[in-house]
C-alpha cells in the first residue's frame, strides 16, 4: 500500500509541481495551518524541507500527501502614456497606460513524503520523499491587449511556467533522549519555460517602444544539480524543543533552446528565424530555519494539549543571484552573443513565523486546531520591482484544522497572503536590446524604463494532507506492544 502512494506523487510531480521565484510558504498543510513554525516541531516527513533531524522522532512507518492550491493575482498599472501621437495605425500613442494582470490562473503544489525504521532501528529513521519550492511558479501577462494595444507590460518576462523538483532522500539519528541530528540530499530537477518581448531597433522604429520593432523570444531550457541539508533539534526540558536547519544553495546552469521571430516591420525580409542553442543561468540560495517550540501536556496522562512555537529564516539572495538570472545565447539568426541579465540586484531576506495548535480528545479521534502568522521581508528595492517574480513583503494569517483516527489524519489550511502596494518613481528596469542583450540603444544611450507604475499583489492559498501511520492503522505487533490499551485514542507529538 505505501508502493502505490509513492507512485500516485511520482504520477502527479512532473504536470503539476512547478514553483519558482520567491516564496509563498509554506510546504505541507500542517506546516500552512500554524504560520509555516515547524522547524522544531517537525514530527513528520515534512521535516525533509524544515528541519530534517525532525525525521528522528518518527517510529513506524508513515506518509505524507499534501497540496497547496494557490491563488495569485498580481496587477501592475505603468505609470505615463504610450509614446508618440495618435496616427491611423498607432491609435493607443498619447493615452495612458492601462492596468494588466497575471492571468495565469490557480497553481498547484504537492508534497509527498514517506518515513521508515524498517521496523527494525530504534533511534534511526529514513525517508524519501518529492516536493517544489514553496512559491508560485506560472505567470501569464498579456504581450497585446484584447482591443489590440500593445501590452506595457511587454517588455517584462510575459510568460512563465517553471518546475522545480526536490527529489530527496535523508536519515536522521536520535543521539539520546535530548539531541537528533539528520541529513538529506536533495536532487534538483528544473525545467524553464520563459517569453518576453525586445526591441530589435536597427534605425527603423518610428517612435520610442514601437511595436512594429518588437522580437518575441521564447526560451525553454532544462538542467539537473543537487544541494543538501543538515538539521539539529534539542529538546534540553520536557515541552521545550529547539531546531536548526541549513539548506545549500542550490547553482542551477540549464540548456535549451531559443526561439524569437522578426520584428512586423522586417518579417518580410527576415522570414522565420530558426531556433538556436541557449543556456539559462539561475540560482537559490542556502536558506537558515530556526525554531523555538513549547510543548503543553496535560497533567493527568502526558497527552499533549497543545503547543506554541516561533521561528526565524534567513535566505542569501545577494549571494546566490546578486544581478539577476543570465540568458546566454552564442548565435540568434545573424546577431552573436546576445547576453541578457533578467536584472533584479536582489537581497538577502529574513522571516518570521509564529504559531502552534490546540488538541482535543474526541470519543473517536483526536481533533486539532492551528493558528499562525507569517511575515517575510522583500528580496528587492523598489526600484527593481518586476513582473517575473514577485518580490515584495509579504504577511499572512493562517489558520488549519486536523482530525487523526486510527493511525489516519486528514489535515486542512488556509492563508491569506498580504503584500503592500508599491508606487514605483526611479525605477531601473529597462528594455532589452534584441541586437545584443543590452540595455543600450543604437545610439550608445540607455533603453526606455519600464517599471514605473504602481504593483498590487495578493494570494490565497488553500491546502489539504493525508498523513497515515501505517503502524498504527494496520496495528502492527509493534504498536500493540507499545500501545496496551488499543482502545484509547493517541494523539500524535
Amino acid at each position: 500500500m505505501m508502493r502505490s502512494w509513492w507512485v500516485l506523487g511520482l504520477c502527479l510531480l512532473p504536470t503539476v509541481a512547478r514553483a519558482g521565484g520567491f516564496e509563498f510558504p509554506d510546504n505541507g498543510t500542517e506546516a500552512l495551518g500554524r504560520g509555516g513554525a515547524f522547524t522544531a516541531k517537525a514530527d513528520s516527513a515534512l521535516a525533509l524541507q524544515y528541519n530534517v533531524a525532525g525525521l528522528a522522532q518518527i517510529r513506524g512507518t508513515t506518509t505524507v500527501l499534501d497540496g497547496n492550491l494557490s491563488i495569485h493575482s498580481y496587477d501592475f498599472t505603468r505609470s505615463g502614456n504610450y509614446p508618440g501621437t495618435a496616427t491611423a495605425d498607432q491609435p493607443w500613442a498619447g493615452q495612458a497606460f492601462p492596468k494588466v494582470s497575471n492571468q495565469g490562473g490557480p497553481f498547484f503544489a504537492p508534497f509527498l513524503g514517506i518515513t521508515t525504521d524498517f521496523n527494525y532501528f530504534k533511534k534511526w529513521t529514513f525517508a524519501l520523499g518529492a516536493y517544489g519550492p514553496s512559491s508560485y511558479g506560472s505567470r501569464s501577462f498579456p504581450a497585446t491587449l484584447p482591443n489590440g494595444f500593445p501590452s506595457p507590460a511587454r517588455y517584462d518576462i510575459t510568460n512563465e511556467n517553471l518546475l522545480i523538483i526536490y527529489p530527496t532522500l535523508a536519515a536522521a539519528y536520535q543521539i539520546n533522549k535530548y539531541i537528533e541530528i539528520g541529513l538529506a540530499l536533495h536532487l534538483v530537477i528544473a525545467t524553464f519555460d520563459l517569453s518576453n518581448v525586445s526591441s530589435l531597433n536597427l534605425g527603423t522604429c518610428k517612435v520610442a517602444e514601437d511595436p512594429q520593432c518588437d522580437t518575441n523570444t521564447h526560451i525553454k531550457t532544462s538542467g539537473f544539480t543537487a544541494t543538501g541539508s543538515i538539521g539539529a533539534l534539542v529538546h534540553p526540558i520536557k515541552g521545550l524543543s529547539i531546531g536548526m536547519n541549513l539548506k545549500g544553495p542550490v547553482y542551477l546552469d540549464t540548456s535549451g533552446t531559443v526561439e524569437a521571430t522578426a520584428p512586423p516591420n522586417m518579417a518580410q525580409a527576415i522570414g522565420t528565424i530558426p531556433a538556436a542553442p541557449a543556456r539559462f543561468l539561475s540560482n537559490l540560495p542556502w536558506v537558515l530555519r530556526l525554531g523555538v517550540r513549547w510543548a503543553f501536556f496535560s497533567k493527568n496522562d502526558g497527552f499533549e494539549a497543545g503547543d506554541i512555537e516561533v521561528d526565524g529564516t534567513y535566505e542569501a539572495w545577494s549571494a546566490a543571484e546578486g544581478v539577476g538570472s543570465k540568458v546566454l545565447i552564442p548565435q540568434l539568426y545573424i546577431f552573436s552573443d546576445v547576453n541578457p541579465v533578467i536584472t533584479h540586484q536582489y537581497k538577502d531576506t529574513f522571516g518570521v513565523r509564529l504559531g502552534g495548535s490546540y488538541n482535543a480528545r474526541l470519543p473517536q479521534g483526536v481533533l486539532t486546531l492551528r493558528l499562525g502568522f507569517y511575515f517575510d521581508s522583500a528580496s528587492t528595492t523598489y526600484r527593481y520591482t518586476r513582473l517575473d517574480f514577485d518580490t515584495g513583503a509579504k504577511y499572512a494569517p493562517t489558520f488549519g484544522v486536523g482530525y487523526k483516527i486510527r493511525g489516519v489524519t486528514i489535515n486542512l489550511a488556509y492563508a491569506f497572503i498580504y503584500e503592500p502596494q508599491r508606487i514605483v518613481t526611479d525605477g531601473d528596469v529597462r528594455i532589452i536590446n534584441g541586437v545584443n542583450g543590452t540595455f543600450v540603444d543604437p545610439n550608445g544611450n540607455p533603453t526606455g524604463v519600464v517599471n514605473n507604475g504602481t504593483y498590487q499583489a495578493q494570494t490565497h492559498v488553500l491546502s489539504i494532507g493525508l498523513k497515515f501511520e501505517w503502524d498504527e492503522l494496520i496495528r502492527t505487533k509493534r504498536w500493540k506492544a507499545a500501545h496496551p490499551d488499543a482502545s484509547a485514542p493517541v494523539a500524535s507529538r
